[in-house]
């Protein structure tokens, strides 16, 4: 059985999204904000690319146990 895992426990503070926006190539004179936001969409993202895989290798395995 799967089970969601959270990713982030702590809200980020204004200057760590800057320091990580900087980091990470992104504009940092965006707001903190619209930040967070983006990295949240981003992060969803790969969260479900990831439930996709794990659903497709379960199927994978049922076939093969066949």
């Amino acid at each position: 059985m799967t089970k969601k895992i959270r990713l982030i426990d702590e809200p980020v503070v204004a200057a760590e999204s800057a320091i990580t926006a900087e980091a990470a190539g992104i504009n940092t004179d965006v707001d903190a904000d619209m930040f967070n936001k983006q990295l949240m969409k981003y992060l969803e993202a790969i969260d479900w690319k990831l439930w996709e895989m794990l659903k497709m290798m379960k199927a994978d395995h049922e076939e093969k146990d066949k």
